[in-house]
């Protein structure tokens, strides 16, 4: 194996114990290691806190916690992510798992996605034209049309709780 392929190796290894919280590689002081990653996480979950604001105060004080346990097993993807798109695929995980609280920050998902699209690189676009989403939202699980008109105009038609 050349010096190349051996840097790429452990630089390959380093990413994925800084991202994802794996073995930290041969040769590196663990404590730094842990000390970088611990700090990423912590600025992507406070990027999270403020593109997403009423699913963070929705958790509560469980959100930290519970963020961190996500982000490690999800990855960021792309090169420059985005914390609104960061933020859209943990409040999918909860709603799939049925732990995204309901009323607010449901309704926060739900605009999020008539706006935008996310991108494979980890990015958002915007959405153009219409768009609707039917959602069963609120804690008597009412059943709620959004709409998207052409120009961003939001409009939501269901009985609020």
């Amino acid at each position: 194996m050349s010096r190349r392929e051996e840097l790429a190796r452990a630089q390959e290894a380093l990413v994925r114990a800084l991202g994802t919280g794996g073995p930290i590689p041969e040769g590196f002081d663990a404590a730094r290691v842990q000390a970088a990653a611990d700090a990423l996480l912590s600025k992507r979950r406070r990027g999270v806190r403020r593109a997403w604001p009423l699913v963070s105060a929705a958790m509560g004080e469980a959100f930290a916690a519970d963020f961190n346990t996500w982000a490690r097993a999800h990855p960021l993807e792309g090169v420059e992510p985005h914390a609104g798109a960061d933020g859209c695929r943990y409040a999918r995980a909860l709603r799939e798992g049925g732990r995204l609280p309901s009323g607010r920050a449901e309704e926060e998902l739900m605009r999020f996605e008539l706006r935008w699209c996310l991108t494979p690189e980890g990015g958002v676009v915007a959405r153009r034209g219409w768009s609707a989403r039917l959602w069963c939202v609120g804690p008597a699980r009412r059943w709620v049309l959004g709409l998207r008109l052409p120009g961003g105009r939001l409009v939501r038609w269901g009985r609020r709780d």
